[in-house]
């Protein structure tokens, strides 16, 4: 057993803390790139990286803006814990092929599920004013990912793959699962509660109030694939066929000529989340089954399973 060195407040001031370097620094990296290689100033970088000839510069740019931001303080958090960060986060623990193979269903159940969410979080009534301010964030972030996931070749989808898919959800759930997700357990002493703070907060930082329930959803589904495995890799390997299914239908809708704003955002009848959520609630049975065959040596991540969700 590990001695802890900071209670979960602490940790979770700390990992504010870590993430605000974090913002800092990546300005400061995104400044001194947009001053060397585009000529621009910090102010004007967001409008010089949608342009097409500066897709890579891009697509670097978020990497190491998705390290700095939550890869870095995941691992920072992960060491002040007193085990070591990969122990913390996750990384050593051992999985099965058949818990790949149920992760991989749930994704796709979950894309039925969230479709339908979509839909309804769109016939929510709101003010005016409010759906008009909403749905320019909406467009701007359409506008970033159209410009980022800009695909003309086979070349380009899988390097979209690396850049949009992968790297996201290495450093994504590091941060959301792998940290924060374990502190808010260990804070508020409730799994279910734990996990919807963190999947609250998952969803509202994409700034995207149309899309808000289905990442709320996304979030307390792979909480749960975490808290029962413990094994980051499969939180990892989860997210990243989400976003590997929306790049692909991106690329085809590209190859089409049919790709616009409003392709993107296409949602389901709302009866889809009764059919997803009885299939995703059969996959989390057998799931939570062959998990406790891997559960992780005792530590904090042990400590946080015998909370009851």
């Amino acid at each position: 057993m590990y001695q802890q060195r900071f209670n979960p407040l602490a940790q979770f001031a700390l990992l504010v803390v870590f993430c605000g370097l974090g913002i800092m620094l990546s300005s400061i990296v995104a400044g001194l790139i947009g001053n060397a290689v585009l000529n621009v100033d910090l102010g004007d970088l967001a409008g010089a990286l949608m342009k097409p000839e500066n897709t890579q510069i891009s697509r670097v740019l978020q990497i190491i803006t998705s390290f700095l931001i939550m890869g870095m303080p995941a691992l920072a958090v992960g060491i002040i814990t007193g085990q070591t960060p990969i122990e913390f986060l996750g990384f050593r623990t051992a999985g099965s092929a058949k818990q790949l193979a149920i992760v991989t269903l749930m994704v796709f159940a979950g894309l039925i599920f969230s479709g339908g969410l979509g839909e309804l979080n769109r016939i929510i009534p709101i003010k005016k004013e409010w759906a008009t301010y909403f749905q320019s964030l909406e467009d701007n972030y359409n506008s970033a990912v159209l410009s980022m996931g800009k695909m003309q070749n086979n070349y380009d989808f899988i390097l979209s793959l690396f850049v949009l898919a992968l790297i996201p959800a290495i450093f994504e759930e590091m941060l959301f699962r792998g940290a924060l997700q374990q502190i808010a357990i260990s804070l508020v002493r409730n799994a279910f509660l734990g996990i919807l703070l963190t999947s609250i907060i998952f969803s509202a930082i994409h700034a995207s109030y149309y899309g808000f329930l289905p990442r709320l959803f996304l979030g307390m589904m792979l909480g749960y694939i975490f808290y029962y495995s413990k094994n980051i890799w499969l939180n990892i390997a989860a997210h990243f066929l989400n976003n590997a299914y929306a790049l692909s239908a991106m690329y085809s809708l590209s190859r089409e000529g049919k790709l616009t704003a409003e392709s993107m955002n296409e949602t389901y009848p709302l009866y889809y989340i009764l059919i997803g959520g009885s299939i995703l609630l059969v996959l989390f049975i057998v799931f939570k089954k062959e998990s406790t065959k891997f559960l992780p040596a005792p530590g904090i991540s042990n400590e946080i399973n015998t909370l009851e969700s």
